[in-house]
């Protein structure tokens, strides 16, 4: 899959000056950036199963898939 050619939505994380030494600062923004990466990784490999559910034609699996990826959207 390439995924150059996906929309992404990319975001900027501006720290100022006066906190660079601030060591706490810095895990937080770790942990966030982690964080929404794992969800979007998840999203991407729901949304995979939930395109191969429709080709499928299998409506309890798109059913369930959704209200997964609903719930990872709401995150």
């Amino acid at each position: 899959m390439n995924h150059f050619k996906k929309e992404q939505k990319n975001e900027l994380i501006v720290i100022p000056n006066a906190l660079e030494d601030d060591e706490e600062l810095y895990e937080k923004v770790a942990e966030m950036v982690l964080y929404r990466s794992q969800i979007s990784f998840q999203k991407e490999k729901l949304m995979e199963r939930i395109d191969q559910s429709l080709i499928n034609r299998n409506k309890e699996a798109f059913m369930e898939l959704s209200k997964q990826y609903i719930t990872l959207q709401n995150k």
